[in-house]
């Protein structure tokens, strides 16, 4: 029983005693790792926020540097000007716009005067009016910053906002970043402060360091809470809490944690983890504050630290009681240490190689040991070339040695990890810009095993920053620059609100209003429209808003000079997430366009009316003729009443002839066929006596009102025009009481009317005269028939003046000829038709104009009014006709029509005429600028590329002086102390890259100056433009030029080939030429959407021609437009992309040259234009054209 019990305890206890060493010794080592854990955990979150504070003051920088080179502020400085205040302001303005952040932007004079200041209230950006500007003369940041050099950075404290001498309520935390500003000349003009809301920037530490947010601080160089987890704790030092700081509470953690920059310690009142930022080294300058610093401290205390440690002391209890049971408990539990470890790892691996940013392990010794995907495309290595290498020799030269110094602070212990900004060489040999962070892995012995390295690619956010930056001033000088135009965004708010985000500085010259004073009062817009308008302009915006459709509306608005004018406001919504509406718009200035467009149909108007009257008068008599005249006169002046007057024949009374029918059944009651001594009347009969026409646009306050007749109606305007023949005034044509005043285009409406119902009204009298003669003499006016009603409309009766046309009435009525053989052939089918309608009982008479043939085949127009006669059973026994001659009336309209497509073609070449002159007018006035600013720009370069040749002597002059010293020191019995000296200074200096770099920087300059030398002799050439004299020129220089001028437009998508045969120089208008080439350069790159090539080619056409080719690869042109290019105002482009003048004037010069201009194009493949143009033109020719151009 004994040896039993002893065998069990021989095996027992031991087995016990190493379970139990076992135990203890795992307890603490995960006590240590969970400790490791907590730390890292710590300094990961510090180091988080501390970088977050970092980037965001470099953000602020690039801001602050941004705004101090804007062109504006420049020109503001150096000439103090209000204009160039303005564009300040606005710029100013738009930048607050753009980045909300900011609540102040303040430019001081050095005096400590607000010059300019833009406050951010309720969300917008305003302007300080010049009597709420202050001095801030004696406050710190004002006189620290002006303290710098110009171009140094100032970083003030981060504080509470300070308004009046107090502190504003709610706290609004602040940071100010400034710059002082010098003029051209170095004197410092002013200081630039932009005011940050941080409130901002500690809501983004705390979130990207959530995880420690309720223990985590983060406290200024005296140690006073700027962010707590207890915001009563913040500001302190500014709320007279002095107790509410670290250095109170804590004194003696403090004196540790205020000389550390960043680390870990643990001391009697917890875990302390820190990590410092300072700003004044992020803006790499020197402040009169060295220790200018935030720090970022987390605090566990040491309860809360015991907390966040696992209790293992049942586990040992467990251990000694149930040893053997505990074996098992041990081996199941280091199982699922080893499944949790596993777990753990698979995840950090599925982390490591789908991170975006790059990520790596390196070791002690500098070299890659792990690399993820993205590191490897980021520097454009695989994953086995970088193991091969190490991070040292793929960083720049530059940075290298603060990376080695970093490096070597966490080797030595003196740091767990870094942050920096460096830069590393791909291996296609490009830099890119990333922002590094390592954290160094210990081993228990405290050295590092290895570097867990987190790397971030910057460059293309940095080119982004950029390139918004430009877009945004693109834009905004965009919308300024518009003719006669200007742009706006405004937003529908949910509460329903309209508000102008932006408006641009075209409503000044429009409306005469400012943008800021829209902006500031949305409804002060509505005041110039129209009050009419306003109705149907509010249903149009709620039905875009509804549909989201584009809106388009023309409004009649009151311009700046007063006068009302239209405007075309057009629109597109889009709505937001929040449910608010945005319109993106343009308003347009149309005044010009629509009075063209209504003189066309004025002219339209005219036209049609000259066409109307001619055909009426034949169907009304004279009375309602004249009326119908009178209606249309006052349609087409907007007169309310409207009169014609005859003038009697001894010019000494004047007669009533017709009231329109709104004057007559509304405003007059005058009689018909009265008489009234003109020696009697009023300026109402002036026309007549002047014989012109009178305007009376205020009759209340006209003179000689007297003489009107009874029952006149009551005038407030008057228009009166005679009309004249033979020197005398035969009728005189009123109209009255139009709303707006009388026009000269009034005057020609109504001269042209009144002149054609004279014309038509004598002519029509003439013809009842000559009717009545004809009567007495032979019974009848006109030729009469009466036929049968058979197939052969054989004679009965014909009146014997049938004689006017050549006949006898016995040759009629004995069929010779027949009536088939007076009608024209091609009218006949028309009067047979006619006749057969007749006999269908469709109608008992007819009115027919056709053509007969005289006796001598004449062909005459006879107007013919035929009445059938039928007997009981209604079938027609003959038809009587009176067939008048109609031949003069038709050839008058025929006339007419003629004269109106006459002035209508007239009226269109004169339109051509006129915008080809203010075409060449613009490029004239665009050559004489080019040619002033290349003028101006010759005199420094020649004077800077003379300097540059003295500078290059020089230089080797005292390079020669130096080489002779050279040789002196190394000649024996040289001064051996002195050689060093020398040497060393050498070394220093880095004298042999300096004196190789010297010579290298002349050679670029020199390079450099002959280009821009090259560009403006190019715009010197091009900008000839208004030269018209014909002269010997060389093409191939012409078409190089214009490509030089054009070039910055069609270089980032176009590629241009050069296919140059032998060419003789041409007798030409080489100015006008050139505008050619860059008409078709241009067009060629707008039909290029994305990348292609332009081909220049030029050869000889036989002996006495030379052809220009220039062809694309875009997208063509249709077939259907390709007969219409070359037309004036026509284009394919949108509407403000071309005038459609371009071609139009190519193919003028073109011709100008004796020369031709043709098109192929293949839609989807490329456009060719050829030019084909005599060497020297035929004699005489040029003189011809030099002449057409100067007219």
């Amino acid at each position: 029983m004994k040896r039993p019990l002893i065998d069990f305890f021989r095996w027992f206890l031991p087995m016990a005693g190493a379970i139990l060493l076992i135990t203890y010794f795992y307890v603490d080592s995960q006590r240590f790792a969970e400790r490791s854990r907590i730390e890292s955990v710590e300094m990961l979150n510090v180091k988080l926020g501390a970088g977050v504070l970092d980037r965001r003051v470099q953000m602020l920088i690039s801001d602050l540097r941004a705004l101090a080179t804007d062109s504006s502020l420049k020109n503001y400085i150096e000439t103090s000007a209000a204009k160039e205040r303005q564009e300040v302001e606005d710029d100013f303005v738009g930048f607050s716009l753009a980045k909300p952040s900011y609540d102040k932007i303040r430019w001081f004079d050095i005096q400590g005067n607000e010059l300019i200041r833009i406050d951010r209230r309720h969300g917008r950006p305003q302007k300080r009016l010049h009597g709420e500007l202050q001095n801030k003369a004696e406050r710190y940041f004002f006189t620290e910053g002006m303290a710098l050099p110009a171009g140094g950075i100032y970083v003030s404290p981060l504080d509470l906002n300070i308004e009046g001498g107090q502190i504003e309520v709610p706290h609004k935390p602040t940071l100010r970043i400034a710059t002082p500003l010098s003029d051209r000349k170095g004197k410092k003009r002013g200081l630039l402060i932009l005011n940050y809301l941080s409130a901002e920037l500690l809501d983004v530490v705390a979130e990207v360091a959530e995880p420690v947010k309720d223990h985590l601080y983060v406290v200024n160089r005296d140690g006073f809470f700027l962010m707590a987890p207890n915001k009563a704790d913040e500001w302190g030092f500014l709320l007279d809490h002095p107790e509410n700081s670290l250095a109170v509470r804590f004194p003696d953690s403090w004196k540790r944690l205020s000389t550390t920059g960043q680390g870990q310690f643990t001391d009697s009142n917890g875990l302390w983890t820190i990590a410092t930022v300072y700003p004044l080294q992020i803006a790499d300058m020197t402040q009169n504050a060295p220790d200018y610093q935030w720090k970022v401290i987390t605090h566990l205390p040491p309860g809360r630290l015991a907390e966040m440690m696992p209790n293992l002391a049942r586990q040992q209890i467990a251990a000694i009681f149930v040893m053997l049971a505990l074996a098992a408990l041990i081996a199941l539990f280091l199982t699922r240490i080893r499944m949790r470890e596993k777990e753990v790892e698979v995840r950090f691996r599925i982390y490591f190689e789908r991170a975006m940013v790059g990520m790596a392990i390196s070791t002690p010794e500098k070299r890659w040991h792990q690399v993820n995907p993205a590191l490897c495309k980021m520097l454009g290595y695989s994953a086995e070339e970088l193991l091969k290498l190490s991070w040292s020799e793929l960083t720049h030269p530059e940075d290298l040695a603060q990376s080695n110094l970093d490096f070597e602070r966490v080797m030595r212990g003196d740091a767990n990890g870094y942050e920096q900004h460096k830069r590393y060489i791909r291996k296609d040999g490009q830099l890119i810009d990333t922002f590094i962070s390592a954290q160094a892995v210990r081993k228990p012995n405290g050295t590092v095993d290895y570097f867990l390295v987190i790397i971030e690619d910057v460059t293309s956010r940095q080119q982004a920053e950029k390139a918004l930056r430009d877009s945004e001033e693109r834009l905004r000088q965009l919308g300024n620059n518009l003719p006669d135009s200007y742009v706006y965004q405004c937003i529908k708010q949910n509460n329903g609100e309209i508000r102008f985000l932006y408006i641009s500085s075209g409503v000044q010259r429009i409306h005469g209003i400012s943008p800021d004073a829209v902006l500031a009062d949305p409804g002060l817009l509505n005041e110039f429209i129209d009050p009419s308008q306003l109705g149907e302009l509010y249903a149009a915006e709620r039905e875009s808003m509804r549909t989201l459709s584009d809106f388009s509306m023309e409004l009649r608005a009151r311009f700046a000079n007063g006068e009302w004018g239209w405007v075309l406001v057009r629109s597109r919504p889009r709505r937001l997430v929040s449910g608010e509406i945005i319109w993106d718009g343009v308003a347009s200035d149309i005044t010009g366009s629509r009075e063209i467009a209504a003189m066309l149909k004025l002219q339209a108007r005219r036209s049609s009316a000259m066409l109307e009257l001619p055909r009426l008068s034949d169907h009304l008599e004279e009375r309602d003729f004249m009326q119908h005249a009178l209606d249309l006169i006052e349609q087409m002046t907007d007169s309310k009443i409207s009169f014609m007057h005859f003038v009697n024949m001894d010019e000494n009374s004047i007669e009533l002839a017709a009231w329109s029918h709104n004057t007559r059944e509304n405003y007059c009651t005058a009689q018909y066929n009265s008489h009234y001594p003109i020696s009697q009347a009023g300026i109402w009969a002036d026309a007549a006596r002047l014989q012109r026409p009178v305007v009376v646009n205020d009759y209340a306050n006209a003179p000689n009102k007297h003489g009107m007749p009874e029952g006149h109606s009551a005038l407030t305007r008057l228009i009166n025009v005679p009309v004249l023949e033979d020197g005398h005034v035969r009728m005189v044509t009123g109209a009255g009481n139009k709303k707006a005043p009388y026009t000269d285009s009034d005057i020609e409406s109504i001269q042209l009317i009144s002149n054609e119902v004279w014309r038509i009204v004598s002519h029509k009298r003439a013809e009842n005269a000559l009717r009545i003669a004809t009567q007495v003499v032979n019974a009848s006016p006109v030729v009469c028939f009466r036929w049968r009603a058979d197939d052969m409309r054989s004679a009965i009766f014909v009146s014997e003046n049938i004689t006017r046309w050549g006949y006898r009435a016995e040759q009629l009525l004995a069929g010779k000829p027949a009536f088939r053989d007076l009608v024209h052939p091609e009218d006949l089918a028309q009067v047979s038709d006619e006749i057969a309608r007749l006999a269908d009982r469709e109608s008992n008479a007819y009115v027919l104009e056709y053509r007969l043939l005289t006796a001598e085949q004449k062909q005459i127009w006879v107007l013919d009014r035929s009445t059938v006669r039928r007997d009981e059973d209604g079938r027609p026994c003959f038809y009587d006709s009176v067939l008048t001659d109609i031949s003069e009336r038709k050839q008058q309209a025929s006339e007419l029509t003629e004269n109106l497509a006459a002035q209508r073609q007239l009226n269109k070449r004169l339109e051509e005429a006129h915008n080809q002159l203010l075409q060449s007018e613009k490029m004239a006035s665009i050559g004489q600028l080019a040619a002033g600013v290349a003028h101006e720009l010759n005199n420094p370069i020649g004077f800077v590329h003379s300097n540059l040749g003295t500078l290059e002597s020089y230089l080797i002059d005292v390079m020669n002086i130096l080489d002779a010293q050279d040789r002196m020191l190394a000649a024996p019995g040289a001064d051996p102390d002195r050689q060093a000296s020398i040497a060393r200074l050498k070394e220093e200096h880095d004298f042999d890259f300096v004196r190789q770099d010297i010579a290298q920087l002349l050679s670029e300059s020199k390079d450099g100056l002959s280009r821009v030398r090259k560009i403006v002799q190019d715009l010197k050439n091009f900008s000839h433009v208004s030269e018209q004299e014909w002269q010997w020129a060389d093409l191939h220089q012409g078409l190089d030029s214009t490509l030089n001028i054009v070039w910055n437009e069609l270089k980032y998508k176009c590629k241009i080939v050069k296919e140059y045969g032998e060419l003789p120089k041409v007798y030409c208008l080489i100015s006008q030429l050139n505008q050619v080439f860059m008409n078709l350069m241009v067009n060629a790159g707008h039909a290029i959407e994305e990348q292609g090539t332009i081909t220049l080619r030029t050869a000889r056409e036989g002996d006495d021609k030379v052809r220009i080719e220039i062809s694309d690869t875009g997208k063509g042109i249709a077939p259907e437009h390709l007969n219409r290019i070359f037309e004036p105002f026509f284009t394919t482009k949108p509407v403000g992309k071309g005038t459609g003048l371009g071609l139009s004037l190519a193919y003028g010069i073109i011709d100008k040259h004796h020369g031709r201009i043709d098109v192929e194009s293949t839609p989807g493949v490329g456009t060719t234009f050829r030019i084909l143009i005599p060497i020297n033109p035929e004699p005489g020719a040029t003189v011809a054209n030099a002449s057409e151009t100067s007219s």
